[in-house]
Parts: structure tokens; C-alpha cells; sequence
């Protein structure tokens, strides 16, 4: 994992009913190894493979979509993350890099529901719109769209 951040926003991220006990556990389970690279040797190996092993359990996009048996992206970003009744938040202003912003957000499309929206980077930065399950709809200016939330 990369010491590198990127700057997130988020907006009507609302979870999914039947998703939201699955998301809370991987929220916490990525929040839980957020120092994942500080691991060594064949620890870190097999650490990698667990959790590798435990994201394929848990999520039908992740399974099919972004990983092998034995890869895949390790989205700690998503330990950033809070359920606050049915819908997502940050807990910080910036997420772990380590994952492409694109990739975390079809990760997510499986547990939010449409009309979610995530950007990351600043001004110059890409935003997606959540439309379904692994369905995602680049947002053109990331900065217009931020502004327009505020008012």
C-alpha cells in the first residue's frame, strides 16, 4: 500500500438495506488492516491472501470483476468510511491512493445505491456517479459538481 492520498468528496451516498451489515464489516475489517504495509515477509503474504480471500467472499463485483483468486486491489480506502444510518460518509478528507478512485467506486456500486457520487483529487480530480451494480457514469467537472452541492 502506498503512503500516497488523494482527496475524496462524497455525496447521496445511501447503502443499500440488504447491503449495509456486509459493508459495515468490510468497513471495518479495511479499517482494521490500514497498515497493512508495514508488514513483512511471508506474514504480509499470507495477510494479503486472506484478505484478498475474505473481499471475494463478500462482494459479487469484486469476485467476478477485479480480482483473481490469489490478487486483486486491497481497497483500505473504504476503512475511511462510516455508516451514519443508511447512508456512507468519510471520516477524513483524504483516502489512502492506493487504489484507483474509478475501482473503489464499482467496488462500492454494489452496496450503494443509484445516484451515489464520488470524486477523488482535487479541482482536477474524476468523479463517478453510482447508475446500478458495476455501472458508473463519469462526472465531467468534478469541481462544478462539488460547487453545486454547497448551494
Amino acid at each position: 500500500m502506498s503512503t500516497d492520498r488523494m482527496r475524496c468528496r462524497v455525496a447521496d451516498a445511501r447503502v443499500r438495506s440488504d447491503q449495509r451489515e456486509t459493508l459495515e464489516d468490510l468497513i471495518y475489517k479495511l479499517f482494521e488492516r490500514r497498515h497493512h504495509d508495514y508488514v513483512a515477509g511471508q506474514e504480509k503474504d499470507w495477510l494479503t491472501m486472506e484478505l484478498i480471500q475474505s473481499l471475494r467472499r463478500e462482494s459479487e463485483i469484486y469476485r467476478e470483476e477485479l480480482s483473481t483468486q490469489t490478487h486483486g486491489p486491497l481497497p483500505f480506502a473504504l476503512g475511511y468510511f462510516r455508516l451514519h444510518g443508511d447512508t456512507l460518509r468519510l471520516t477524513t478528507d483524504e483516502v489512502p491512493a492506493n487504489v484507483e478512485g474509478r475501482t473503489l467506486v464499482r467496488f462500492l456500486s454494489e452496496f450503494l445505491e443509484p445516484g451515489a457520487r464520488l470524486w477523488f483529487g482535487g479541482e482536477e480530480g474524476s468523479g463517478w456517479e453510482i447508475r446500478g451494480r458495476d455501472e458508473l457514469r463519469s462526472l465531467p467537472d468534478a469541481q462544478a459538481d462539488l460547487s453545486s452541492q454547497k448551494n
